[in-house]
């Protein structure tokens, strides 16, 4: 199944299409598959063969790493408009993580191995997935010290904003389960029922997975450390 009209749009956002010029992103994208997953099911394993990468259409990814102790770390969650495993199109790749449904979970798929043709024929598109590259890093690099600086209710804060969509206000229903949420920010899930009994302070309520946002723009300016927490912490 080829993306519709919808998909495309979100396709041309993403990250490491974004800074692409028109025929650039039309020779990179081709004619991706559309694939479906329920949730739950992999999408690849730790240590399979990097013949793809992806863009998230609808639902949530979570990408996860197993160490030699058999625990397993969530190492980010994917949501609309996302990509991963982009940097790995180098013949022999092997994927670093697994990746797995969080939720009924729609993407795009593009082959490496067609990408690499394309780069082999076209050193400057090489240079724009260098690029692209970079900025994903550069958004790791901010991941692992959003981690380490920022408080457990700033984290949660940004999580909540990253999935309620952009709305201005209103409710929704969190896409994942908590515990991904919670192993995701490297918190218990207990530490993230109590944090997001804090952020009421803030205006947010939180009822049995169920989110309302009574004021995004103040939780928003709470993230961006442009307001304290109003007794959350």
């Amino acid at each position: 199944m080829t993306p519709g009209p919808s998909d495309w749009a979100r396709i041309r956002r993403a990250s490491v299409f974004a800074s692409l010029g028109d025929e650039e992103f039309r020779l990179i994208v081709g004619r991706p598959r559309c694939e479906t997953l329920p949730e739950g099911q992999t999408l690849f394993f730790q240590g399979d063969p990097a013949d793809a990468f992806f863009v998230v259409l609808d639902g949530w990814a979570a990408l996860s790493r197993d160490t030699s102790d058999g625990t397993r770390t969530v190492i980010k969650i994917i949501g609309p408009g996302e990509s991963f495993a982009e940097a790995l199109i180098t013949e022999g790749a092997r994927y670093p993580v697994s990746a797995d449904a969080a939720s009924p979970l729609r993407l795009a798929r593009f082959e490496t191995a067609a990408l690499r043709a394309l780069v082999a024929g076209n050193p400057g598109l090489g240079l724009s997935i260098v690029a692209a590259t970079f900025r994903q890093m550069q958004k790791l690099v901010e991941q692992i010290e959003h981690l380490k600086s920022w408080s457990i209710e700033r984290r949660v804060a940004a999580i909540l904003l990253q999935m309620s969509g952009g709305r201005d206000a209103g409710s929704f229903t969190l896409p994942v389960e908590q515990h991904l949420i919670a192993a995701r920010l490297a918190i218990t899930p207990p530490t993230l029922s109590r944090t997001l009994r804090k952020l009421a302070a803030l205006g947010v309520e939180a009822n049995r997975g169920r989110i309302t946002l009574h004021d995004s723009a103040r939780l928003a300016r709470f993230v961006e450390g442009e307001e304290d927490d109003g007794g959350a912490s």
